[in-house]
């Protein structure tokens, strides 16, 4: 894996380099700036930028969508020292795959990584629904639809097709396991456990307004 790491505390980031080397990792680049870090991901076009949230002219999330623009196969892994469920809400919605707390170890950062690098969104579910959850008194049962990636809403349109895994993957040209993650994916953004549980959730409370106006 090859990983691009930002942070503005220089010690914590040749620290991160050096730990993530040992386990076999290529650090291709050390950012102080998420100014830097853009350009770093624009040189090295890496699997994985792990990106600290919090630098002192504010947050790096606006650099989330560059770093995709200019690399989308790059994932950006955000890093922070808190729980901010509205920047983890923010950073998703920006195309962020993941958010790890710099107090976890070396090894569970490192897995969320791997997790990021294969698609999979890398946010404790716990965290992600608190962040997702609408912050008003009477929750929007589909609040967390404006999370959809594209490809998820057409899983979406699969899943209330009913099609098996071996359907989904054909209708989208992709693997059979690429297919579950996308599948998996979109569960934890409503925060239901099956597909049937998703398409009752749409079927329940969505409409033809629902869907984004390019897929209906």
């Amino acid at each position: 894996m090859r990983i691009v790491v930002c942070d503005d505390h220089l010690l914590l980031l040749e620290a991160l380099g050096l730990a993530l080397g040992a386990r076999g990792h290529e650090v291709v680049a050390l950012a102080g700036t998420p100014e830097e870090a853009v350009s770093a991901v624009a040189m090295h076009r890496p699997d994985v930028c792990l990106l600290d949230v919090n630098f002192p002219g504010g947050t790096s999330v606006s650099a989330i969508h560059e770093i995709r623009e200019i690399s989308p196969q790059t994932k950006v892994v955000m890093l922070s020292a808190e729980a901010d469920h509205g920047i983890v809400g923010r950073a998703i919605a920006e195309g962020a795959s993941g958010y790890v707390g710099k107090e976890k170890p070396i090894v569970e950062i490192v897995e969320m990584l791997d997790r990021a690098v294969r698609g999979q969104l890398a946010v404790e579910p716990s965290l992600l629904q608190r962040a997702l959850r609408p912050q008003k008194s009477t929750d929007d049962p589909l609040w967390a639809l404006q999370f959809l990636t594209d490809r998820e809403w057409q899983v979406m349109r699969c899943i209330m097709d009913g099609q098996t895994t071996e359907e989904m993957a054909s209708s989208l040209g992709v693997q059979r396991s690429t297919a579950r993650t996308h599948v998996q994916n979109l569960l934890t953004k409503l925060g239901v456990h099956s597909r049937l549980q998703a398409a009752a959730l749409m079927s329940a409370h969505g409409s033809h307004e629902s869907w984004p106006v390019h897929l209906r």
